[in-house]
């Protein structure tokens, strides 16, 4: 008897809160710790923005109350987005029912059923995208508003003109931004130095033609004077940027009742061997303090 695979015809509520975390957690920002994550934002959100001055006074008996602490919130507004695919139920039995068969052994990497094996490719592609967004959406119709953009709008963040990066030029441009970290948060314990791939590696290099003897062996961790350097696949290329991670902030609804995840069976309403999927979730970025980060590209 051939071997009958059911399609679980629609995932959503807490379930699909579970999935967005995992893909969430593949975007590469979110994932190392670049960005701060509010996870329960339904509509807008606000990240906090307080600035506290004090100053000495002889003393006395009594309380005289000096100084001044200014609070205010900027306000993050998330929005509803979507990702829809159809794809040919056939072109995934030969690879998944086989292995739910057991005909691959030990080959566990790959899913035993087409339902799983969809989710596991949704939550990858989803990372990915977001990732991206994060930075480089352009805010139009089906984009987030990103950060870089926002970043180049905005007066008081602290831009540098960066030169494409090379091995040999590396260090050079990733002084320029130290340099332009503000004394006051230069040394706070979440600081760190974003950098695209291409700057991250030639950084790689630069250490090793510079600091080591003989063939480089396993990957080396990355800071700058003691500053973790993160190479963040979102960013593009001969990008550096400097900031606090709690500055930044990517504001979502995971347990929202608007999530939705949904994997539909399409040949029992119209036998054309398709499948449908559909995710459905909020999301927006924003900051704090402009004036906090620093900001080099070409």
């Amino acid at each position: 008897m051939a071997t009958t695979t059911t399609i679980n015809s629609q995932f959503n509520g807490a379930l699909a809160g579970e999935i967005f975390v995992q893909a969430f957690k593949k975007a590469d920002t979110i994932n190392k710790g670049g960005i701060t994550v509010l996870p329960n934002v339904i509509g807008s959100g606000y990240l906090p923005k307080l600035n506290y001055s004090a100053s000495l006074a002889p003393y006395s008996c009594g309380f005289d109350a000096t100084g001044t602490v200014t609070y205010t919130d900027k306000e993050v507004a998330t929005k509803k987005y979507e990702i829809k695919h159809e794809l040919c139920k056939d072109e995934f039995h030969q690879t998944f029912q086989a292995q739910q068969a057991g005909l691959f052994g030990a080959a566990n990497e790959i899913p035993a059923t087409i339902a799983d094996a969809i989710l596991l490719a949704m939550v990858n592609n989803m990372g990915d995208l977001v990732d991206t967004q994060i930075w480089q959406g352009t805010g139009v119709t089906g984009s987030f508003a990103g950060l870089l953009a926002q970043f180049v709008a905005d007066g008081d963040v602290i831009d540098i003109v960066g030169t494409a990066s090379t091995v040999a030029n590396v260090q050079a441009e990733l002084s320029k931004v130290y340099l332009a970290i503000p004394e006051e948060v230069v040394g706070e314990s979440d600081i760190i130095i974003a950098v695209s791939p291409n700057v991250a590696r030639n950084y790689k290099l630069s250490q090793v033609n510079n600091y080591l003897v003989g063939t480089p062996v396993g990957d080396k961790t990355l800071d700058y004077i003691g500053i973790p350097v993160v190479s963040i696949a979102g960013l593009p290329s001969n990008t550096i940027l400097a900031y606090r991670t709690k500055n930044l902030g990517f504001l979502t609804g995971l347990e929202a009742d608007l999530n939705n995840v949904s994997i539909k069976d399409m040949d029992e309403s119209d036998l054309s061997g398709n499948i449908r999927t559909k995710i459905v979730f909020s999301a927006g970025v924003g900051y704090s303090f402009g004036n906090q980060i620093v900001y080099s590209r070409v």
